[in-house]
């Protein structure tokens, strides 16, 4: 069917953009082995107009736009700044890698000018993270609004979209439940974006194992290794957080709940992605942060992952027909709507594969099974079987 064609090019080219962006956005980061980080340092206290052309990434661009005087800041104690996030970081960016690519993510999104003001009023050290939790705000919304909305479109919109419903007999999801997802995501968005803060938080005092180059780590095949084992904490932790918010009553009462109330086909939707309570999403997505401090991992790899579940969890929360293993695809997290105990893994079906709680989805999403109510099971373990 092109609609499943079209599904698994999405599927596909979600995960191809992982793997190649960690890949290469790492390589931009990569500083010369000859040029020692003592050696920058002193080169940004000693002549910030004449910088080594080898600077990591954001560059020697971004240390020369806060260098300029245009935007000159100077803080409650008296001391001047050529800039307001040239204060933020002590006038040592180059000595606060981490802090210096957030600090230019930041500027993005919110104007020297502005931040300023920000500082002026809650100090330099709690205005940087003041912006950084503005600038996750906005991010969300542009990717919540922006990716679902694309999804929307070839779910709802394509010509394609009359063969997915209206000839195979399945419903279509109401306006109003769409309308009270998104209604409900942007309530959550509100406190979910904290998590991020605390991470950059965290990450910047030096309490993880994070770097920044790919020479800190020793080449790219270490990055590699890193990476693979980092991620597959990732998702055992993710797998075993889900699942408590299932297995844990009160848990699943008070805070998982409100996600599985959308336990039909019909009413799930690429705005579903992050219609939960804000502890839900923070529980959930807490393994990416509890895993810095065990794992060696890539800041700016670690920062395209955050962006990158966003992506995921609108595509499997789209119920359309998508069976790709060992992908954890949409088909399978249908499943695990329709029947709670099944399928909690994020990205791949290796936890529930292992840990006997995986079921298998079998025939159309929506068709078989449409407009019959689903109670959730009581009692049982999970056992790998088709979906009848």
């Amino acid at each position: 069917m092109l609609q499943t064609r079209t599904a698994r090019i999405l599927a596909i080219f979600a995960i191809v953009l992982l793997s190649v962006s960690s890949l290469v956005t790492a390589s931009i980061w990569k500083v010369e082995n000859e040029t020692s980080s003592s050696t920058m340092e002193s080169l940004w206290e000693s002549d910030i107009f004449n910088l080594p052309p080898e600077v990591a990434f954001p560059g020697s661009d971004w240390l020369n736009r806060i260098a300029s005087d245009e935007t000159a800041y100077v803080a409650s104690n008296g001391q001047a700044y050529t800039s307001t996030y040239a204060a933020m970081l002590e006038n040592e960016p180059l000595k606060y890698p981490c802090r210096n690519f957030n600090a230019y993510i930041n500027s993005i999104f919110i104007p020297s000018s502005f931040a300023g003001k920000v500082a002026d009023n809650f100090g330099l050290e709690l205005a940087h993270y003041i912006l950084c939790y503005l600038r996750n705000f906005v991010g969300a919304i542009v990717v919540y609004y922006g990716v679902a909305a694309i999804f929307h479109y070839f779910c709802y919109i394509h010509p394609v979209s009359h063969e997915t419903f209206e000839k195979r007999g399945r419903p279509r999801p109401s306006t109003e439940i769409m309308w009270d997802q998104i209604k409900l995501a942007q309530m959550s968005m509100t406190l979910y974006v904290m998590l991020p803060v605390l991470d950059e938080y965290i990450v910047e005092q030096g309490w993880t194992k994070v770097y920044f180059t790919i020479a800190e780590i020793g080449g790219w095949t270490n990055y590699a290794m890193y990476f693979v084992l980092y991620f597959a904490l990732v998702e055992i932790g993710i797998y075993w957080m889900h699942r408590t918010l299932h297995t844990n009553k009160w848990m699943y009462k008070h805070i998982h709940l409100l996600h599985h109330k959308y336990n039909k086909p019909e009413t799930l939707t690429p705005w579903a992605s992050i219609a939960f309570h804000p502890l839900d999403g923070i529980l959930q997505a807490s393994p990416y942060v509890a895993a810095l401090p065990i794992v060696p991992c890539h800041y700016l790899t670690h920062f395209i992952l955050l962006f990158f579940t966003a992506v995921w969890a609108t595509y499997i929360h789209d119920a359309m027909d998508l069976n790709i293993d060992p992908v954890m695809g949409s088909k399978y997290h249908t499943v695990h709507h329709t029947h709670y105990i099944y399928n909690y893994g994020q990205v791949f079906t290796f936890c529930d594969r292992f840990w006997n709680t995986y079921r298998e989805p079998d025939g159309p999403t929506g068709v078989a099974n449409a407009g019959k109510p689903r109670t959730r099971p009581t009692s049982g373990r999970g056992v790998s079987k088709k979906v009848n």
